[in-house]
């Protein structure tokens, strides 16, 4: 059985790997699809944002992001964050609908 879910492990390996490799040519033939790529990882991490997922919205090396961090305090700040992150993905989408 273990022999059985290693070949079928690295089927699937190298079916993602050969995805991966032709994925830039086909981003180069349907550019639009990169507005469905941005707006993927923004609603990822908008869900991060609501979850409370601190890697998402903690700045530990930038003095711009901690001031409103301290300013508005962190509810605050993840909903305006939030908003802005939602406000992005918006946008991404109406562009991929609009380039289409």
């Amino acid at each position: 059985m273990n022999l059985a879910f290693s070949v079928i492990a690295m089927e699937w390996f190298d079916k993602i790997s050969e995805f991966m490799e032709g994925l830039p040519e086909w981003l180069q033939a349907h550019p639009r699809y990169g507005y469905l790529i941005v707006a993927g990882i923004l609603l990822l991490w908008l869900v991060g944002i609501v979850c409370g997922w601190r890697w998402t919205y903690s700045r530990p090396g930038s003095w711009e992001g901690n001031f409103w961090l301290g300013t508005l305090g962190e509810r605050s700040y993840r909903f305006w964050l939030g908003l802005i992150v939602a406000a992005a993905t918006g946008c991404a989408l109406l562009l991929f609908f609009v380039t289409g």
